[in-house]
């Protein structure tokens, strides 16, 4: 998904507007808690089909590693990406662990550096508003 500077531009926009609108009164619980505008695309993907939330997923785990291929993220302690250093925990309590496509993505989304996950975030968000809007016209 390629985006002109433009509608870089409105997502950037979008994305702080809504990270404004956090509550104090929020006490983060999970990893995801701490951005508002993922949770909430998140909260939107759970409720998606399994269908929607492995498409979803795919594309979390394609933009992820493009983004890896691009910008050479690679650890200093023997040059691995940290890609490679993911390990996904063979618990599965959360609401995206019993897909095995989703529950990956969710691990490599988590596990990305910062700035990574700063920059990925309204490309997740909007990808998951149009899934959803695709699965409702279905």
């Amino acid at each position: 998904m390629m985006l002109n500077d433009f509608e870089r531009f409105i997502l950037e926009e979008k994305y702080i507007i809504m990270s404004q609108m956090n509550s104090a009164d929020d006490l983060p619980q999970r990893w995801y808690d701490q951005d508002p505008v993922l949770k909430r695309a998140l909260e939107q993907l759970r409720g998606a089909s399994d269908r929607y939330q492995a498409q979803v997923a795919l594309n979390i785990i394609k933009i992820i590693l493009e983004h890896q291929a691009e910008e050479r993220f690679e650890m200093q302690s023997g040059g691995d990406s940290w890609v490679k250093q993911v390990k996904v925990h063979p618990n599965k309590r959360r609401w995206y662990d019993m897909n095995e496509t989703l529950r990956a993505a969710m691990k490599l989304l988590e596990d990305a550096p910062d700035d990574l996950q700063h920059t990925l975030v309204p490309h997740i968000v909007q990808m998951v508003e149009d899934t959803l809007a695709q699965e409702m016209g279905s």
